[in-house]
C-alpha cells in the first residue's frame, strides 16, 4: 500500500474530524426538531380533544329522566348530538369520534375545505383501539397508529367521555406535516452538512499547501544537492535554503534551519577537502616538474656513462642499465602524474574533430608491429566514425587500452578493437560513437574490478613491476574519457572487453 503524505493525512483528518463534528451536529438537530414537533402534534393533539369535549357538552341535548349521554339507539327520548362533521375548531388533518361500548357511533375527517364522516377503514382502526386492552385497563389512551395507506400515520388520544367509560371520545392529528418537516430538515442538514465538510476541505488543502510551500522548497534544495557531481570538482551549497524559510518558531522553518545548517557543515568539509585536493595537485604538479630535470639529468649520465662501457666491469655495466631504465621508468611515471594533475584542472586537451577509425586502424598496426605473439584485429565501419575531441589523447585512451591487453594477456591472445555510432538520447547529436577493446583472455579479477580505474590499482603487483606498468593506465583513460563528455565501462565475461562511449561529432545524415 503506498504510503500517505503528510499533507493527504492532515486533511483526510480534519475532514473526518469535521464530518464526525458535523454528523453529530446534524443528528442532534433532527432529533430536537423531532422532538419539538412531537411535542407540538401532543400540545394540538390535547387542544383538539379539549375543543371535542367541549362541543359535545355544549351541543347535547338532554331529556328529563333519561341517561345524560347521546345515543343513536332507537330510545327517541334518549338526548341527541349533532353530526361531528358540523363541529368547529379543529386543524386540517383531524380526525375526531364518538364510540360507545366499543363501536364508533359518529365521526368527522376534516380538511382544507370541509369535513366528511370517516371511511370504514379509519373507523375499524380507531374501534381496534378503542377494543384495546390498554383503554379498558387505563380509559385513557395515547399512541401513534396508521389508519389507511392515504392517511398516514396519526397521532391519536383517547379519552372517556363524563366518567363513563361506555363512551370514548376519540381525536388524531396527521403526522404527515411534521415528517415532512423533519425529512426536509434532514435533507438540507446533509445537504449544508456536504457543503460545509467540501468548503472545509478545500480551505484546509489551500491551508495546507500555503503552509507546506516551504517544505516543498526544502525538498527541491535536497534533490538539487542530491544531484550535484560531489565526488570531485567545486561544491557550494551555501544558500541552498532560503532566508525566508528559515524560521525556528515554526516546524517547517526548525526542519529549513536545520538542513541549513547541515548544507553549511557540509559545504565547509568540501571546501576544505577541495583546498586540499588543490594543493595535492599543485604538489604533484610541481614535483612532476621538478623531478623531469633530475631524471632526464640520471638517464643522460647513465647512458654517456655506458657508451664507454668498454672499460667498464661487468657489474657496473649492469648497474647502469638498471639505474637507466628505471630512470625511464620514472619519468613515464611522472609525466603520468603530470598528465592526469591536468586533466583534473581541465587542461593539456585541444578539441577537433576525430575519425576514430582510422585512429583505431594506426593504433591497431602499431600493436601489431610491437607484440607478434597476440593476435590483433580492428573492425570498423566503411564511413568515419567522427567526434569531438584531442587526437593525442583519445590516440592514448586506444594505446593504452591495447597496452593493457598486451601486458595482462597470454601469447595467442585474441584482442579486436571495434568502432561504430549508437542511438544517445542524452548526446546533443542523438547519437554516441562506441569503442570497445575486447579480448579472450583470462578477464578482470574479481578483487580488481571495484578498483579498476583507480589510480595506482594493480593486479599481480610482481607481473606489474615486470612489466614497467605504473598503475596509472586506465586511470589516465577514464579521465581522458571524462574529459570528452563521455563514459567508460568494463565487462569480464569470456574475457575482459573495455567499451568506451563518446558523443558523437555529427548528427544522422
Amino acid at each position: 500500500m503506498r504510503p500517505w503524505t503528510l499533507r493527504a493525512r492532515i486533511i483526510v483528518g480534519v475532514t473526518l474530524v469535521v464530518a464526525f463534528v458535523m454528523s453529530a451536529i446534524g443528528i442532534m438537530n433532527v432529533v430536537t426538531l423531532n422532538s419539538a414537533i412531537t411535542s407540538v402534534v401532543n400540545t394540538q393533539l390535547a387542544a383538539s380533544m379539549s375543543v371535542l369535549e367541549n362541543s359535545v357538552d355544549k351541543y347535547r341535548v338532554d331529556v328529563p329522566g333519561t341517561h345524560p349521554h347521546p345515543s343513536k339507539m332507537g330510545d327517541s327520548a334518549a338526548p341527541k348530538v349533532k353530526p361531528l362533521i358540523n363541529f368547529v375548531g379543529h386543524a386540517p388533518g383531524t380526525i375526531i369520534a364518538l364510540a360507545h361500548d366499543g363501536e364508533i357511533i359518529d365521526s368527522a375527517s376534516f380538511s382544507e375545505t370541509s369535513a366528511v364522516e370517516c371511511d370504514q377503514t379509519i373507523k375499524n382502526e380507531l374501534t381496534a383501539l378503542v377494543q384495546s386492552p390498554g383503554f379498558a385497563t387505563q380509559h385513557s389512551l395515547l399512541e401513534t397508529i396508521k389508519l389507511d395507506d392515504a392517511a398516514g400515520d396519526f397521532r391519536v388520544m383517547i379519552h372517556e367521555w363524563d366518567g363513563d367509560p361506555s363512551y370514548a371520545l376519540i381525536s388524531a392529528v396527521s403526522l404527515d406535516t411534521a415528517r415532512d418537516a423533519t425529512f426536509n430538515q434532514t435533507v438540507l442538514t446533509l445537504v449544508l452538512s456536504s457543503l460545509g465538510i467540501g468548503l472545509i476541505v478545500l480551505l484546509v488543502a489551500l491551508v495546507m499547501r500555503v503552509a507546506m510551500r516551504p517544505l516543498s522548497r526544502v525538498v527541491t534544495a535536497a534533490e538539487n544537492v542530491a544531484q550535484m557531481p560531489l565526488a570531485s570538482g567545486e561544491v557550494g551549497l551555501r544558500r541552498a535554503v532560503k532566508l525566508d524559510d528559515i524560521d525556528p518558531r515554526t516546524e517547517v522553518g526548525k526542519v529549513s534551519e536545520a538542513l541549513d545548517k547541515l548544507l553549511a557543515h557540509v559545504d565547509e568539509a568540501f571546501a576544505v577537502r577541495t583546498a586540499a585536493d588543490q594543493r595535492m595537485r599543485r604538489f604533484v604538479t610541481d614535483a612532476s616538474h621538478e623531478l623531469r630535470t633530475p631524471l632526464a639529468a640520471i638517464q643522460g649520465y647513465a647512458e654517456l656513462t655506458r657508451q664507454d662501457s668498454a672499460s667498464l666491469p661487468d657489474t657496473t655495466e649492469r648497474s647502469l642499465a638498471r639505474i637507466e631504465s628505471e630512470a625511464t621508468r620514472m619519468s613515464s611515471l611522472v609525466n603520468d602524474l603530470l598528465l592526469l594533475a591536468r586533466l583534473d584542472e581541465g587542461q593539456d586537451l585541444q578539441f577537433d574533430t576525430v575519425d576514430l577509425s582510422e585512429l583505431v586502424i594506426n593504433a591497431v598496426s602499431d600493436a601489431q608491429a610491437s607484440d607478434a605473439d597476440r593476435h590483433w584485429s580492428a573492425t570498423v565501419p566503411p564511413s568515419e566514425v567522427s567526434v569531438l575531441g584531442d587526437w593525442e589523447r583519445l590516440h592514448q585512451i586506444v594505446v593504452n587500452l591495447l597496452s593493457n591487453a598486451s601486458l595482462h594477456t597470454p601469447k595467442g591472445t585474441h584482442v579486436n578493437v571495434s568502432v561504430r555510432y549508437e542511438l544517445a538520447a542524452a548526446s546533443a547529436t542523438g547519437r554516441e560513437a562506441v569503442l570497445i577493446v575486447r579480448d579472450d583472455g583470462p578477464g578482470i579479477p574479481q578483487t580488481l574490478r571495484e578498483d579498476l580505474f583507480s589510480r595506482f590499482a594493480r593486479g599481480d603487483s610482481a607481473r606489474t613491476r615486470a612489466s614497467g606498468s605504473t598503475g596509472l593506465g586506465l586511470a589516465i583513460v577514464k579521465s581522458i574519457v571524462e574529459a570528452h563528455g563521455g563514459q567508460i565501462a568494463a565487462e569480464s565475461e569470456d574475457g575482459a572487453a573495455f567499451i568506451v562511449r563518446i558523443p558523437a561529432a555529427k548528427a544522422w545524415d
